[in-house]
């Protein structure tokens, strides 16, 4: 069992459902519309106790296929009044089932079974790693949670975990769940994918979440309303910022130091005229930039010049220099 929240007549509401079998497939089916407030069915009798309206478990005992109080119970938690519930907190994680390790048998199920899509999004959430690797290196482990579930309670148990990811992420996680960095070459699709051509990156995303929608949903009218959120946190939000080209920045003229390179004196600063002249900027552009822009043209003429990849390190790290002046001007 678990709790659906679905939009009914513009209104938020919450129905109870379960995944059943039908033939090889795992589907949902309807218990009872809980409503819009689960907590109405929760009542106090006093102290730190709390019970499900008696009603509403036999009703629900009648209509499921298969019924677990303590189950039912563990779904409402979340809507508890906050003092009870941080009050019973405590003695209900001690009260958690032991932990069963799978066998190998389980383990080859589960990884043969679950979506490539679920498992990279079970990873991220799980890690927050953009750099996954091969999805037959995941551990199935990660996975158990999403077996013998249908596709419906797939997708609430990831709205669910969904909703503790950060406002810079959700870009990240978009473009790391859809596998878009496989379309381009280098090191930068996996870490800094801000840095690639976004007209493709926007065109892959597209191509992949409209194939996603007929696998997953067989759609090729509309989009499925559980897709709907992966368009608007793709479109809606911006990368988080990554400062792994300011390390490397610093990581190169720390080696330089190290070895052969005298680093200037600590006074010792670019005029803004050859600041400029580095970036290919005139001053009244200058004046139209903010530091985001600056950034990221910093970024982009760091990832050109960076000796790895064949630049001279003398321009590197004079570089790194003038994107300090400038930014004293912006």
């Amino acid at each position: 069992m678990y709790l659906a929240k679905v939009q009914k007549n513009g209104q938020a509401t919450y129905i109870l459902r379960e995944s059943v079998r039908h033939g090889e497939q795992m589907v949902f089916q309807d218990i009872f519309d809980i409503g819009p407030c689960p907590g109405a069915w929760i009542d106090y009798p006093g102290g730190n106790a709390w019970y499900l309206n008696p009603e509403l478990e036999a009703k629900i005992s009648n209509l499921a296929d298969t019924f677990d109080s303590d189950q039912l119970e563990n779904l409402f938690l979340p809507f508890l009044r906050p003092d009870i519930r941080r009050a019973t907190q405590t003695f209900r994680q001690r009260s958690f089932k032991r932990y069963k390790p799978m066998t190998r048998a389980q383990k080859e199920i589960i990884a043969r079974q679950v979506h490539a899509f679920d498992k990279r999004r079970a990873h991220f959430l799980k890690f927050g790693n953009m750099d996954q690797g091969p999805t037959f290196n995941m551990p199935p482990v990660i996975f158990r949670q999403l077996h013998k579930k249908s596709r419906d309670e797939i997708e609430q148990l990831f709205m669910d975990q969904e909703r503790a990811l950060k406002r810079k992420d959700l870009k990240s996680y978009v473009y790391t769940v859809l596998d878009l960095h496989r379309f381009f070459k280098g090191f930068m699709a996996k870490q800094m994918p801000h840095a690639l051509d976004q007209d493709k990156v926007e065109a892959f995303f597209i191509q992949e979440l409209c194939l996603l929608n007929k696998e997953l949903f067989e759609l090729t009218s509309h989009l499925h309303e559980y897709l709907i959120r992966y368009a608007v946190m793709f479109f809606d939000h911006t990368y988080g910022d990554s400062v792994l080209l300011d390390d490397m920045v610093k990581d190169f003229q720390f080696r330089q130091r190290n070895r052969w390179f005298k680093p200037p004196g600590a006074t010792r600063q670019l005029g803004l005229s050859r600041a400029l002249k580095i970036f290919n900027l005139t001053a009244r552009t200058l004046e139209s930039m903010d530091k985001k822009a600056l950034t990221r043209e910093f970024r982009r003429l760091a990832r050109q010049h960076h000796p790895d990849r064949g630049g001279s390190h003398e321009r590197f790290v004079e570089l790194g220099n003038a994107y300090q002046t400038l930014l004293e001007k912006v």
